[in-house]
């Protein structure tokens, strides 16, 4: 195999994560849209089952993109 082609690939994690309970209030969302939103894959989520963490910036992107059209 060919080293030159292989790349390490280092996830990485943001900085702005919050619990799904904070990020309902700041989405003003239910927490049950944001547990909704995860499953289906709109809302990435990083941690261990029931103790998922999102990023406000990803949660509030949707947001600022309709915002900007009006």
């Amino acid at each position: 195999m060919n080293s030159k082609l292989l790349v390490e690939v280092i996830p990485t994690v943001p900085s702005d994560l919050i619990s799904v309970k904070e990020g309902a209030k700041v989405a003003g969302k239910t927490e049950r849209t944001i547990w909704r939103d995860i499953r289906s894959g709109k809302l990435r989520a990083w941690g261990t089952r029931r103790c998922y963490r999102i990023s406000v910036s990803e949660l509030l992107a949707p947001v600022a993109v309709r915002g900007g059209n009006e």
